[in-house]
């Protein structure tokens, strides 16, 4: 019987794979051409901010573990800034600590709640 080593993914610097699993990035602009059609021309001042964003994905994602808050700090905040998702009509909400616990079995779940 073949024994299989699980290793999570979240620790695997993306150079490892790279070379384990023969895999290159694709750079090319025109590499997914049905996602690229009937787009509004995008300024030169937007492409240079996507593109710091961009670089700074990358970084995180070639020096793991990739951490969900890094992640938001660096990507997605920018992102929901330069979509104007801070201003109305979107409201901003916080996320409540909540810890449940169950009395038959002991178990103890944690998680969020949006206020």
């Amino acid at each position: 019987m073949l024994m299989v080593n699980k290793i999570s993914a979240s620790v695997i610097p993306i150079d490892e794979l790279e070379a384990r699993f023969n895999l290159v990035e694709v750079e090319e602009e025109h590499f997914f051409p049905e996602w690229q059609t009937n787009l509004p021309e995008i300024p030169d001042r937007s492409k240079q901010m996507l593109d710091k964003v961009k670089a700074g994905y990358f970084n995180l994602l070639r020096h793991p573990p990739l951490l969900e808050h890094p992640i938001r700090m660096a990507v997605i905040a920018p992102l929901l800034f330069f979509a104007d998702f801070f201003l109305s009509p979107f409201p901003i909400k916080h996320e409540t600590p909540v810890t449940l616990e169950g009395e038959d079995d002991g178990r103890i779940v944690e998680g969020r709640l949006m206020s």
